[in-house]
């Protein structure tokens, strides 16, 4: 009978942790382990994706870590939600995929032609070409001009060379937006989107 966890016969040797999901042996590989947090790689029926936890605050290492029980079932019910993404993932494939298409699109689109892009990359141009300005005035300009000068304009390249903040998580969630299954949502963001991308490449 299925426990209210989602798995049963839970077992562990060593790093190797195996449960059962619904008469299916599920097979896995704990990938760290420390008071904090703990992390789980499936090995079987399938393979290629691999989870860590959240980690514990420290003020709830008073009560719980991950070093016993607590761990174990944790490890299990990483493993339990990778093998149950899997099977999502799938039935789903085709869909899940063009929604990936979509959130790279986006992505690339925020990061070099919205309009904060856009605007930033004229920044850094500007940027770019006071500095050579500057530069071309060595000759007729003293260190201590030439400090005066570039001191600020090196502060504000430098904020400059970060790229325009994205907010992921938000695109993310309009892409996937109609997958409802909680399978696809008890992962994160970046474990379901490096699986999707592996089956693209492959």
């Amino acid at each position: 009978m299925r426990s209210d966890k989602g798995y049963t016969n839970l077992r562990i040797e060593g790093e190797r942790i195996e449960i059962m999901v619904e008469s299916i042996s599920v097979v896995g590989r704990i990938t760290m382990r420390d008071r904090r947090s703990i992390g789980v790689e499936i090995t079987y029926p399938y393979s290629g994706i691999s989870e860590r936890s959240g980690c514990i605050p420290l003020l709830g290492l008073q009560v719980h870590n991950f070093l016993g029980k607590a761990g174990d079932e944790r490890a299990a019910g990483l493993l339990c939600a990778l093998y149950r993404f899997c099977i999502y993932v799938e039935e789903h494939q085709d869909r899940l995929l063009e929604a990936l298409n979509d959130y790279r699109y986006k992505v690339a689109y925020v990061k070099h032609f919205s309009p904060e892009a856009r605007e930033l990359d004229q920044r850094r141009t500007a940027a770019l070409e006071d500095r050579q300005a500057i530069r071309n005035d060595l000759k007729t300009i003293d260190d201590i001009e030439y400090q005066r000068r570039i001191t600020p304009l090196s502060r504000a390249m430098k904020e400059l060379s970060e790229e325009v903040d994205i907010d992921l998580d938000a695109i993310f969630d309009e892409c996937f937006r109609y997958f409802r299954d909680l399978a696809l949502w008890k992962l994160s963001r970046e474990t379901v989107i490096g699986y999707l991308e592996g089956i693209r490449k492959g």
